[in-house]
Parts: structure tokens; sequence; C-alpha cells
């Protein structure tokens, strides 16, 4: 009998034990897809086509940018996606929402070359007035899991996940709306399966493109693991930069965008930027218009960043500076004059 009841716990725990690794097992899968449909939570509002097809809807012809400056990270980044409108009209109860900042260096906080943790933070705080649900930060660096040195695991009630991890199978494969690479691209699924994304990009000049701004940011999706070379996505340059990073945003034309110039960089960018202490935020639902409005306060001209232009000329957005509404600073008042060298 005692044998007999030994036996019988022995069983019992490795049921347990099998039970605990199953569900350990399919926890990690969901987390690697990182799909809303494999995490057993509610599925996306849209399909993967119908945000494909966002980009077929004509933009605001009076698109409004919204824009602070101060010193109280908070203060101005909440002030600034208060003047472009708010997110109670992007996000909906419930939302998974999706925030990519702009972790391209292994700096710490308080780099020109990164989008800083404590304007990420408000953006959260932002989404959570709103109502969202699962809130997500995912970045896929070319210098790795940058997370922890920027700073980024102070924020709570997130999940931070690095896009870099993803492998095919984990991705849609995507080829944009009259696509002008050509090309389809491996999108995680994390990213396309979320309700609302927002871009929380850097103010800095970059030697390629003039700026890396809101638009330019979506480089930091596909993964590295597919897109990976020279130790960067390089992969993605031979298709024509500024090609790439309108097919990308067209594939999934994100919802909000912000902005940090809190320390802006200048230099040839986008990585060893010199700091610029310009105290401002910018947002705005059109991500055009809010980089036009950006650029234009960098004291840059418009005709040396034609992906901005082509953005436009594909719908995207307006980049006619007379069109869009600026509220919260006097543009032409405040601008500066960062350099590119």
């Amino acid at each position: 009998m005692k044998n007999f009841k030994t036996w019988v716990s022995y069983i019992v725990v490795l049921a347990l034990c099998l039970t605990a690794y199953v569900g350990c097992s399919l926890g990690k899968t969901a987390k690697a897809g990182g799909s809303n449909q494999t995490t057993g939570e509610r599925k996306p509002r849209m399909t993967v086509e119908e945000k494909q097809k966002l980009v077929t809807i004509a933009p605001n012809p009076e698109p409004v940018v919204g824009a602070s400056q101060g010193e109280d990270y908070e203060k101005v980044t909440l002030d600034a996606i208060k003047n472009a409108g708010g997110l109670g009209s992007i996000i909906k109860e419930g939302d998974t929402v999706l925030i990519k900042p702009n972790l391209g260096a292994y700096a710490r906080n308080g780099s020109s070359d990164n989008t800083d943790y404590r304007v990420v933070q408000a953006v959260v705080d932002a989404a959570r007035e709103a109502k969202a649900g699962r809130i997500i930060i995912a970045e896929g660096s070319y210098s790795g899991n940058v997370f922890k040195v920027g700073e980024y695991d102070k924020i709570q009630g997130v999940e931070l996940i690095d896009l870099n991890q993803f492998k095919a199978d984990e991705c849609y494969k995507l080829e944009a709306e009259n696509s002008m690479t050509k090309e389809s691209f491996y999108i995680p699924k994390v990213y396309m399966d979320a309700d609302v994304v927002i871009t929380c990009a850097k103010l800095k000049t970059y030697s390629e493109t003039g700026a890396t701004l809101s638009l330019k940011n979506v480089f930091g999706v596909p993964p590295a693991s597919l897109y990976a070379s020279m130790g960067g996505k390089m992969k993605l340059h031979t298709y024509g930069l500024d090609k790439a990073i309108v097919d990308l945003n067209k594939i999934r034309k994100p919802d909000f965008a912000v902005i940090d110039g809190m320390i802006g960089g200048e230099g040839m960018g986008p990585m060893g930027t010199r700091p610029v202490k310009s105290n401002v935020v910018f947002a705005g639902a059109d991500l055009v218009a809010t980089d036009t409005v950006a650029f234009t306060f960098m004291g840059l001209e418009l005709k040396d960043c034609t992906h901005i232009q082509k953005a436009a000329e594909q719908g995207l957005g307006i980049c006619d500076l007379s069109k869009i509404k600026v509220e919260g600073i006097d543009l032409e008042k405040v601008k500066m004059k960062f350099k590119r060298r």
C-alpha cells in the first residue's frame, strides 16, 4: 500500500510538472509570435488587409500638428499630444497599442540619439487615459536589445518586445499598395496586429535623408534576424532608402506620431549626434505633416529630405507647410538651425 501511494504521488507530481511545462511553453510561443490572436486576447479591430487599405484613404487636407516647449518632459509631451487633438479619437477602449521608439544607439537615456523614456512614459500615460488595454513598447535596434540601457524598464505596466527576435514564420510577408520598391517585407505580427501604432521618433539629423523623424522610424520594425548585414539592416537600404521608407509606412500606416526633441541631435547622424537642447515635442496623426513641421523647426529645407516629399506624393500625408496648422508654438519665432555636419 505504501508503495502504491508513493507511485500515485509520483504520477501526480509528474502531471503537475507536465502541465506547468506545457503552459510555460505556450506562453513563450505567444510572446514570440507577438500576435493578439496567438495570446488568446481580444482580436484586433481590423484585419491586416484592412490596415493596408488605410493608405488609400485621402489624408486630411488641413492637418493639425501639436507642439510644446519647456523642460518638463511629461508636461511638454502631454501638451503636444493635446494640441494635436489628443488620442481619444484614435484609441478605443481595450485597444492593443504598440509604441515604437527610436533606440538606434547603445546609449544611456538622455542622449541625443535615442527617444527618451520619459517622453514614452507620457505617451503611455496618455494611452491609458484613452482606456487602452494592452500596451506594448517594441523596437528592433541594430544595436540589439537596448531597453535596459535606455532605462525603459522604469516604465510600468507595459510589455517590452525586441522586434529583432522574430523569425519569418512570426511575421507577415507584405507588399505595399502600389509599391515603390516592388518588394515584399517581413513585418512582425505583433506590429501588424496592434489596433493602434504610435511612433515615438527622435528629432535628429541624418546624413542620408536629412533627418530621421517619424517616417524613418519605421526602419526599426523589420527584424534584424532577416535583414541584418554589416552591423545594421543594410538589406533595407539596397531597395532604395527613400522608397523603402515610404513602402514600410504604406504597409502599416502608423496612427499617430510623437517626436522627442527635448534633446535634439545634429551632425552626420543617425548615431553619434551632437546634443541640441531644443526642449520641444511634436505630435500629430499625419506623419508627413508632423515631420514637415519638425524638419522646418530644425532650420532645414524640405528639398533636402526627399522621403518626406515622396511620402506626400504617395498619399501618406501633407508636406505643404501653408496647409498645416501648427498648434502650441509660433514655428517661425522658435525654429532653430541644426547643423548636418
